[in-house]
């Protein structure tokens, strides 16, 4: 009898708890080491219970008892079944959003275009054409009146999943131009003006299809793609700085480690239906972070670069070959490049920092030596207003369990590169990462100093932390917080240049929550000297 009694109290908390942490995984927190093994667990007790309280002798259940928590009632047949049949629904939410993607859109027939970085004379242009009786794709490109004036010939072959990156050069300041290939690709991009004094870009970071999940939904579609797109139509900016987590390979779990796991997830992600004309049409420029290799990636857990170069193959193909090339090495991974009167400094944090769990001190780098030495010798020499891209947050105000993942965790080297930040006329740093936004400023401390500020945004398409609260100011004297906002799917931000005075830099930061303008903010710099 206190078996039975035992199993009967059972078919309740393992319904609560299915349902619950089903709609956790699913809708707010899709982290599937945190919530699997307990939803799979209490499926099977369900069920096991189930099966033992139906052969018991029959009770009288209330029927919102039955509803809410699993019971059966032979005298309710039909709502007894309703029941049971919302635990095997909620079983297959999980299900669905774990393996939809990867059963039924590995989208190895796609075919796409979009375009990369793009100067006032170059433009890149990405593509992916799985050929069938070719194994070279043309494209031209033609002014507005459809005047060709040039052609290329790229090769396209599995080994890097049929796409290639076309340059163009010697193209005309602030001019349309149009592209057409072999392929049946079309589309558009326009040169930036030869200086321009007001423009601006869009930044954030991460992205996981089919995320928040709706069964409804196509298994590939991207809300924040769609904010982005509707953003544009109304107020369109200059590029796309996109700061990392183009791809998630680990989560909700991971697939697979191998090359062709990492292509399919950028395959996927680039198939999806929100991913429109309009954001083919944009200059993109690409960093990587963590999850594009492993979460939390550092060389150190990686022997051989068994991860990091199966990751970073596709990223190049699909990404970094289309970014500015590096002035630093042919195969180095930091680079600058300019717009107007603003120059930016894109870091790589990941491919050379050491381990997290190391003493923080002057051995312990994010950058690396070489890294550090070019961005120290950028911040001295670049007469341009300076801004730094970072995959990672520069503030230490975010102190949850994945702290020294950021530069948190790398005080002793931050510490140095604001001093010389702060040597400057003034920084501005952007980051992603977080999945929050914040505004942060970190103090100049002496009258020949300026103070650098951070704007921090994600994620474009993914999980918010819904209950914990990770950000705090620590310290105003170093940190001073500007402004958090933990809460929304989808975040990007549209950072406005305006330097039609060349002693003020003029900066209009406006974040957007979920397609909705949520907090702008002024900052501005001022030259001490004007060359």
């Amino acid at each position: 009898m206190f078996v039975v009694s035992l199993i009967e109290a059972a078919v309740p908390l393992a319904t609560l708890a299915l349902r619950g942490l089903t709609f956790l995984f699913v809708r707010h927190h899709p982290i599937g080491k945190l919530y699997l093994r307990n939803i799979y667990l209490s499926f099977l007790v369900y069920i096991s219970g189930l099966a033992a309280v139906t052969l018991s002798k029959p009770r009288r259940q209330a029927w919102w008892a039955v509803l809410a928590l699993g019971l059966v009632d032979r005298r309710r047949p039909r709502l007894s079944l309703l029941t049971v049949l919302l635990n095997i629904l909620s079983l297959t939410a999980v299900l669905d959003f774990l393996y939809r993607g990867e059963l039924f859109h590995r989208s190895h027939d796609l075919s796409f275009s979009r375009v990369g970085y793009v100067d006032e004379t170059t433009s890149r242009v990405v593509l992916r054409a799985p050929l069938q009786h070719s194994t070279r794709v043309e494209m031209t490109i033609s002014l507005t009146d459809a005047t060709p004036i040039s052609k290329q010939v790229m090769p396209v072959s599995e080994s890097d999943d049929y796409t290639a990156t076309f340059i163009f050069t010697d193209l005309v300041p602030d001019t349309e131009y149009i592209y057409v290939t072999n392929a049946s690709h079309t589309g558009s991009f326009r040169t930036a003006p030869e200086n321009p004094k007001r423009w601006s870009l869009a930044s954030t970071s991460c992205i996981k299809p089919f995320y928040p999940y709706n069964p409804l939904d196509h298994g590939l579609r991207i809300k924040g793609f769609e904010h982005l797109a509707d953003h544009y139509a109304t107020e369109p900016f200059d590029m796309m700085l996109f700061l990392g987590d183009f791809i998630y390979i680990d989560l909700p779990v991971a697939h697979g480690w191998s090359r062709e796991s990492y292509r399919r997830a950028y395959r996927q992600v680039y198939a999806s239906p929100s991913w429109s004309s309009t954001l083919r049409s944009i200059p993109w420029v690409h960093v990587y972070d963590d999850h594009e290799i492993i979460n939390d990636y550092h060389p150190a857990q990686d022997d051989n670069d068994a991860l990091y170069q199966p990751a970073m193959a596709p990223f190049r193909a699909y990404q970094g070959a289309a970014n500015p090339p590096s002035t630093f090495g042919a195969h180095k991974t930091h680079f600058t490049f300019h717009r107007g009167d603003v120059s930016f400094f894109v870091l790589d944090t990941r491919r050379h920092r050491s381990d997290q769990q190391l003493r923080d001190d002057g051995r312990k780098t994010m950058l690396g030596l070489e890294q550090r030495a070019d961005l120290d010798r950028w911040l001295a020499e670049e007469k341009r207003w300076k801004v730094v891209v970072s995959s990672v947050p520069f503030t230490r105000n975010w102190q949850g369990p994945d702290k020294n993942d950021s530069w948190a965790g790398y005080l002793w080297e931050r510490d140095w590169v604001l001093e010389r930040m702060k040597a400057t006329e003034g920084v501005v740093i952007l980051s992603g990462d977080r999945h929050e936004h914040a505004t942060t400023i970190f103090p100049a401390h002496s009258a020949s100093q300026k103070p650098v500020i951070e704007f921090s945004t994600s994620p474009l398409s993914q999980f918010f932390e819904s209950f914990a609260r990770h950000h705090q100011e620590v310290d105003p004297a170093t940190d001073l917080s500007v402004h958090n906002w933990p809460w929304g799917s989808s975040k990007f931000g549209i950072a406005s240049f305006d330097t039609t005075d060349p002693r003020v830099f003029r900066l209009r930061y406006r974040l957007i929550v979920d397609g909705k303008l949520n907090w702008e903010y002024d900052w501005t710099m001022t030259r001490s000297t004007w060359p």
